[in-house]
Parts: structure tokens; C-alpha cells; sequence
């Protein structure tokens, strides 16, 4: 199964688990309970979106 990687401004990647209308939650919804939910550990909003992440985790390393 594809997944879609964004990345935001901050410059860190993450894989798009799920993304649904914000119209689609209650107002201020609990993000935690979400997380579980949908096994992410990163909620972003943009444009009347929610996207469940997780982090792509960067590596260090040194250039030889």
C-alpha cells in the first residue's frame, strides 16, 4: 500500500496515514484519542484538513 510523504515547513518528513475534513470532528476534538485511533503520532491541520502522520525519523550523519 502507498503512502503519501509531506513535508511541512519545519522541515521534518512525515507519512500520511489518513486524511479527513475537519468539518467530519466535533469542535476542539481530543487529539490523543485520535492519535490511538488511527496509530499516528502526529496530527497536522491545513486547509480544513486533519492529517495523521507518523515522523519519518531523520539521520544523523557526517559527510566523509
Amino acid at each position: 500500500m502507498h503512502k503519501e510523504i509531506i513535508w511541512p515547513k519545519n522541515g521534518e518528513a512525515y507519512q500520511v496515514v489518513r486524511v479527513m475534513p475537519m468539518d467530519r470532528f466535533k469542535p476542539n476534538p481530543d487529539i490523543s484519542i485520535l492519535k490511538k485511533f488511527f496509530r499516528c503520532d502526529t496530527v497536522l491541520r491545513n486547509d480544513g484538513h486533519l492529517y495523521f502522520c507518523n515522523l519519518i525519523p531523520s539521520i544523523p550523519y557526517e559527510e566523509v
